[in-house]
């Protein structure tokens, strides 16, 4: 009888699906995410920052595109890519696909039972020389977002001051495939960012934009449903934080801070710092789950086409993560 003795891939397989069934999705939509420590919970007019806040890709006055191809320690490889398309009346509305395959996971049947070592040493030869059935493992999500930009005054006193108010939600479906196993369940997001001017607010026009950040991801719980009569659930996540963004106009720059806190997560806070210069070069630094990030990015203008093209890493215990992402905006 042929037992898998990945036992130990399966067992994680098994405790990881609920909680952290949407794990993979914390890779990142886009390098430069990734790069500030994916603490985009807060960050305007983001395309990418759909898969932390559905509201972030409002406020884009361009049709957006952007990919993201990674190949994950030497183990895995990982895509992301979707679109991003203002409508009328302050619509946003976005697409993306995200998907890690980990391929050629070998098959290998449990000897422990053969008592002879004779046998047993023959039955790893021939095993050896017809070599191993092996199996793919998929994880899949297309998400559909749609936002609305929201733009009012505060009333202070004798004056006013302006703020914007986007609102947005996602529609997740997530398909899973290991071996045999398979699984899929559609998922729903909303959150919303507050942004105003401190400049407005206290009168000092060298302060910048401050922006606070809600979304509650997995609203409902998903729940993925096996072909085994499995059923698992990934709880809902509150994603709460904020962002500065601080115009230095001597040198041409905006130097953005960025912080968040996951609920399921209360002891980490991801937090990242982007210093863009000229509107050109981009400087990123970022901390996750105490695992340092950073990256950079050049923006060009190429036939009235914005090409931004995004490098960043991670260190990790396998190895330092590298990320190359492309985004154009028409």
């Amino acid at each position: 009888m042929k037992k898998i003795s990945i036992l130990l891939l399966l067992i994680n397989f098994i405790f990881c699906t609920g909680k952290y069934g949407d794990a993979f999705l914390n890779l990142g939509a886009s390098a430069r995410d990734v790069g500030v420590g994916q603490a985009v919970v807060s960050d305007l007019s983001n395309a990418s920052g759909y898969n932390v806040c559905p509201a972030a890709i409002a406020g884009l006055d361009k049709k957006t595109f952007y990919l993201l191809l990674i190949n994950q320690y030497g183990l895995a490889e990982y895509f992301s890519g979707g679109a991003v398309l203002p409508l009328k009346r302050n619509y946003f509305v976005g697409v993306n696909t995200t998907g890690l395959i980990v391929d050629n996971i070998l098959i290998r049947p449990d000897l422990s039972s053969i008592g002879s070592l004779e046998t047993r040493r023959d039955s790893i030869r021939s095993l050896m020389e017809s070599g191993f059935e092996s199996f793919d493992d998929i994880e899949f999500a297309a998400t559909i977002t749609f936002a609305k930009m929201n733009k009012s005054n505060f009333r202070m006193g004798m004056g006013i001051m302006p703020y914007q108010l986007p609102v947005g939600f996602n529609i997740r479906l997530i398909r899973k495939k290991l071996y045999e196993l398979e699984a899929s369940g559609i998922g729903f997001d909303v959150g919303g960012i507050l942004s105003f001017e401190l400049s407005e607010l206290f009168s000092n026009k060298w302060l910048g934009r401050f922006s606070i950040g809600t979304s509650f991801n997995h609203v409902f719980n998903t729940h993925l449903f096996w072909n085994s009569d499995r059923r698992d659930i990934i709880p809902m996540q509150m994603v709460r934080g904020m962002t500065y963004d601080q115009p230095i106009d001597k040198i041409h720059s905006q130097l953005s801070i960025m912080g968040q806190q996951n609920n399921l997560f209360p002891n980490e806070v991801q937090y990242g710092l982007e210093l863009i210069t000229l509107n050109r070069l981009f400087i990123r630094i970022g901390n996750r789950s105490g695992t340092y990030q950073g990256g950079l990015g050049i923006l060009a203008n190429v036939h009235k086409m914005l090409i931004r093209i995004d490098y960043s890493f991670a260190n990790h215990d396998l190895g330092n993560a590298h990320r190359l992402g492309l985004q154009l905006e028409l």
